[in-house]
């Protein structure tokens, strides 16, 4: 079986390469800034499937000291370096960190002025997420997913030049169901999806380096032969596409929703 198998055993693996191997796209943080509620307190927000915190920090800078910030993960190793960053970027802020399922989160009824996921809702069960989201925002509190679609995934240097990619990676939730998940729950209303594309310029090496280590979770999804023989096509397309670097987009998706003033709902918490 390949070692890399399982997302426990993945992010444990990668955690201290992590910012190195991963994009960071300023812009959608701030738009989900400009939606946030209006408070002269400080705002309560989770960042769930924080990873190594490279999200948080962009928040944490948009906010300045108007913040208390829960960092959520379910993976020990990329909780410890979120909280390396932050301490090291934010001395004395109040940041807290918290293993947690995002299917069962441990915030009270009501607790948060917004919850926030950045590329980590795929691990997620929607649904569920969904729920506890709507349960634990306030009244008018905004819960901003940003994640890739299948048809963007199709659509990326992966999807598109390396074999099996867009049939390994069935994890990745269609447009269509995230927004009825958010229009199922009766506390939640769709505020607003926006789409973005970010191009990309860097080394023919750094993508294959990307591919031989397993930085991304869904090669741990193939056979082992499979992917030995993914990767040697993989190598051959993009060396014949570039002169020692690829020019490629990335496309992504913004979904805010809404917590309506109405306070009695119920949502299933139960593991």
């Amino acid at each position: 079986m390949n070692p890399t198998r399982g997302a426990q055993g993945h992010f444990a693996r990668v955690a201290a390469v992590y910012d190195f191997v991963r994009n960071t796209d300023p812009d959608v943080v701030e738009e989900i800034v400009a939606h946030l509620p209006h408070r002269t307190d400080r705002l309560e927000i989770a960042d769930v499937g924080c990873g190594t915190g490279r999200y948080s920090s962009v928040v944490a800078a948009h906010l300045n000291g108007n913040l208390r910030m829960w960092c959520c993960d379910f993976s020990l190793a990329m909780l410890q370096e979120c909280r390396k960053r932050m301490d090291e970027n934010y001395p004395g802020r109040p940041f807290r960190y918290s293993r947690v399922s995002a299917n069962c989160m441990p915030f009270a009824n009501d607790a948060l002025d917004a919850v926030v996921s950045f590329n980590a809702v795929h691990h997620f069960d929607l649904e569920r997420f969904v729920g506890e989201s709507a349960r634990s925002l306030r009244p008018g509190g905004l819960l901003a997913v940003y994640t890739r679609t299948p048809w963007q995934n199709s659509r990326t240097i992966w999807g598109q030049h390396f074999p099996g990619f867009n049939q390994y990676e069935g994890r990745l939730y269609p447009r269509e169901r995230m927004e009825r998940a958010i229009r199922n729950v009766p506390s939640l209303q769709l505020e607003n999806i926006r789409e973005f594309m970010h191009h990309r310029t860097e080394p023919t090496e750094s993508l294959l380096d990307r591919a031989r280590n397993f930085h991304y979770s869904t090669f741990s999804l193939y056979p082992p032969e499979e992917f030995t023989r993914a990767l040697a096509e993989f190598a051959l397309r993009v060396h014949s596409i570039g002169n020692g670097k690829i020019e490629h987009s990335a496309e992504n998706t913004l979904i805010l929703a809404r917590r309506t003033e109405a306070t009695s709902f119920e949502t299933d918490v139960s593991p």
